[in-house]
């Protein structure tokens, strides 16, 4: 039996609760009223009381302890006789079969540092381009699919640099050469990074969001190898000091220059053709600003400019220093294309055809904001993308633009000479689509809503016309899965989650909303699973991501933060719908959220009249709203600006004061988002601000806040004193040591220790803040 029986899940569940904290006792210690409805959570002083009976503490920790997608990926190509792929989860590295899912666990050797992405050496052996420790000899490494023995193939040349990139089939290597000295590469010397703390899972999805092959991001792990000198510099800087780049043939010898990367740009992405006689990388500039941390926006520096659409075109660095680089190896010719000699579109994503004859390029959207002088060309404001497909000579053969394949950060994998695979987001769902160049036909793989492909996306199988991926949706934890190019035999190989599907019972609904302007808005309704659609008279709450400019995905989560598989499972219905300023919903809508004076009224007044249809429709008795970050500003600003809409409020980690975020916050949120400096439009800004507006609150009100995050404690802790001091039912729940979230946030995240219990804990809270105020008693 591949999966968990319910017996099984039952004494899990049976084990979890007697593991857990008692019951809440007065005097705990990890608790502490500090007055005035503000209580601080501080897990590092015991264990947190629980606060609902043991079977539902049990059930949130079960849901809670369930892997995210982002933590299952495919970690190489198929292997030449498609029947195996490396893949990771968050136990670590291992082979899969294709045909039952087994696995074989790996493990690199301290010894070995892998530089490049992964090839098939052979049917049995996956091969690896990268460096010996101490020695940093460079080598190609091979571990058995088989028996995970691993071992050293074969020596490199020395003197030409370190391998960071190979073709398919191995032959070709892209080696990059940095002007460091020898005595700077060394295990002891400062900067370098040992072998332990070589680039990890969580790396690879913050740094490669781009699958494996030759989506692989393989300079930027390169970059996370080695600092340059001076010790300390940030990742990415050592391609700041002109690190040359050459192909060279592992069999023959030959070496092609590529050239130069230029001072200050770093690589995009990389490609190689099948064989290696095609070679193509896009670069961009680096941002020239200097890091200033959380220090507010400055008028003089290049990314204020630039996002508030005053910096002219013929002096963004961002356009200017954006260029693709072709090599064909046979002829040693290299070609470039810049960005400012086109149509003010960007160079993003390659992908050679296997017969050397197309090159695949995504092209990136700047903004476009109304109400500013020029396109806004910073990478975080991107709008949108498309495809160009480009033949040898770099002629433009053909444009694919479709809303539906328009994210900014869109994938296109050739497959053969006239067929790709091409991965992109668009409303909730990450979905993988075909495209036949010779015919034109487009057409959706994907045959159900939610996440294929995970972090690092999907990867198709040599002869048997399929894709392998891991999957997850808002009701189906994640797993690994194939299925054929033609949208049929979607396929389970992997039962590792299957206990955890058992004990979630929840459905999701599309749901569409047209509103008075015209507009009409999709998204999901979550609900318990034994409550029919429509439902009659649910509590429903309205949940937002945080960004705002991010994807709202459809996956797996049981976070307080993310509660789409928490909620719905306590009696809740969640309804989720990207609005405004989000990727994957079309230029237009990207854009709209930082429009004139759009922010902070056009996503909440949207919002405000879907809650009004919710309620005409009788779907929901009461209605509340939650989220976090971005989520919890949404949160925070719909009850402000109106007041009798949501029954009951959760916000979390909430930005509640534009003043304060324009000056001592990102150095660029708050300018993109308002366009103007708060000096030249102090009323825009109190009118976007929930701190100045806290009087018109009437919603029962729910908080939390980490001390170290870095949207600053105190000025939430001033807001909802207000709040509180109008007696409207509030509490603040300031967590000790937590940063932006509960989670491990790079720019604030929560001590790994402290994680589950805020998140079980915080769970508590909010189920039982929403039964309160939305459930009748």
């Amino acid at each position: 039996m591949r999966y968990a029986p319910i017996v099984g899940l039952v004494m899990v569940l049976a084990l979890l609760a007697g593991a857990l904290p008692a019951q809440a006792q007065g005097g705990n210690p990890a608790v502490t009223d500090l007055g005035n409805n503000i209580y601080l959570v501080d897990g590092a002083r015991g264990p947190i009381p629980n606060l609902l009976p043991a079977e539902e503490v049990a059930k949130i920790a079960a849901l809670q302890s369930l892997p995210p997608g982002v933590n299952y990926i495919i970690q190489s190509p198929v292997s030449p006789d498609d029947q195996s792929v490396a893949v990771g989860t968050r136990t670590g590295a291992a082979f899969m079969s294709l045909s039952d899912g087994s696995s074989v666990p790996f493990q690199l050797p301290p010894t070995f540092a892998p530089l490049s992405n992964p090839f098939w050496v052979d049917n049995e052996t996956l091969g690896y381009y990268g460096i010996t420790v101490p020695e940093l000899k460079p080598v190609l490494f091979g571990i058995d699919r088989r028996s995970s023995e691993a071992r050293v193939v074969s020596a490199l040349p020395t003197g030409i640099g370190y391998p960071v990139f190979t073709s398919p089939n191995g032959r070709k290597v892209l080696f990059a050469s940095t002007p460091v000295t020898a005595a700077a590469l060394t295990a002891t010397a400062p900067g370098f990074r040992t072998t332990t703390e070589l680039p990890t899972v969580s790396y690879h999805l913050g740094i490669q969001n781009t699958p494996a092959g030759s989506r692989a991001r393989a300079l930027a792990e390169f970059a996370a190898m080695f600092d340059p000198i001076p010790a300390g510099a940030t990742l990415n800087k050592i391609f700041t000091i002109a690190s040359s780049l050459s192909v060279v043939d592992i069999a023959t010898g030959e070496t092609r220059p590529v050239g130069t990367i230029p001072a200050g740009s770093t690589p995009s992405q990389l490609s190689f053709s099948q064989d290696g006689g095609k070679f193509a990388i896009t670069v961009e500039s680096l941002n020239p600003d200097p890091d200033r941390g959380f220090d507010g926006s400055l008028f003089s520096e290049l990314g204020y400019r630039d996002v508030t659409g005053n910096l002219p075109p013929a002096q963004n660095p961002w356009l200017q220093g954006n260029q693709l680089i072709t090599l064909d190896f046979a002829s040693g010719a290299v070609r470039s294309l810049r960005a400012a000699d086109g149509d003010g579109s960007l160079y993003f994503g390659v992908s050679w055809s296997p017969d050397n004859q197309t090159l695949a390029v995504t092209m990136q959207l700047p903004a476009r904001a109304r109400g500013r002088s020029y396109p806004q060309y910073y990478p975080d404001l991107r709008a949108g993308a498309y495809l160009r497909l480009l033949d040898a000579d770099l002629n433009e053969i053909r444009r694919l633009e479709r809303i539906e394949i328009s994210d900014r950060d869109l994938i296109a994998s050739f497959v053969s000479p006239d067929e790709l695979i091409i991965e992109s987001h668009y409303r909730l769902d990450r979905s993988p689509w075909y495209y036949n160049l010779r015919s034109g036909e487009l057409r959706k793989i994907a045959d159900r809503p939610g996440n294929f492909g995970g972090a690092l996306g999907v990867v198709a199988t040599n002869r048997s016309r399929e894709i392998v991926f891991p999957f997850s949706s808002y009701t189906d934890p994640v797993d690994f899965y194939r299925m054929k190019w033609d949208g049929t035999a979607f396929t389970r190989l992997t039962w590792t989650t299957e206990a955890g599907r058992q004990l979630s019972r929840t459905a999701q609904h599309p749901v569409a909303f047209t509103l008075r302007d015209g507009s009409t808005h999709t998204g999901v309704l979550i609900l318990p699973a034994d409550v029919a659609f429509p439902p009659r008279n649910v509590p429903i709450i309205v949940w937002q991501e945080g960004g705002p400019r991010s994807n709202m995905t459809n996956q797996f989560v049981a976070n307080v933060e993310s509660p789409f598989a928490l909620l719905p499972n306590f009696g809740f219905g969640l309804l989720v719908v990207p609005l405004y300023g989000r990727k994957g919903i079309g230029v237009e809508r990207f854009h709209a959220l930082a429009d004139n004076k759009n922010f902070g009224q056009i996503d909440i007044d949207a919002m405000n009249e879907i809650v009004g249809q919710l309620r005409a429709k009788g779907w929901a008795s009461k209605v509340g709203v939650t989220g976090c970050s971005y989520g919890g500003y949404f949160t925070t600003q719909s009850i402000a600006r109106h007041p009798t809409t949501y029954d009951a409020a959760h916000a979390m980690c909430s930005l509640v004061d534009s003043f304060t975020e324009w000056s001592r916050g990102w150095a660029t949120d708050m300018a993109v988002l308002q366009g103007l400096p708060p000096q030249a439009a102090p009323e825009e800004y109190a009118k976007d601000s929930p701190t100045y507006n806290a009087g018109r609150i009437r919603t029962p009100l729910l908080a939390f806040h980490g001390t170290n995050d870095f949207l600053p404690v105190t000025v939430m802790e001033n807001f909802m004193l207000q709040v509180i001091n109008n007696q409207v039912p509030a509490r603040l729940l300031k967590f000790q040591a937590a940063g932006h979230g509960f989670g491990a946030n790079p720019a604030a995240p929560t001590p790994p220790q402290l994680n589950a219990p805020y998140e079980r804990y915080g769970a508590q809270e909010q189920i039982i803040w929403f039964r309160t105020y939305l459930m009748d008693k």
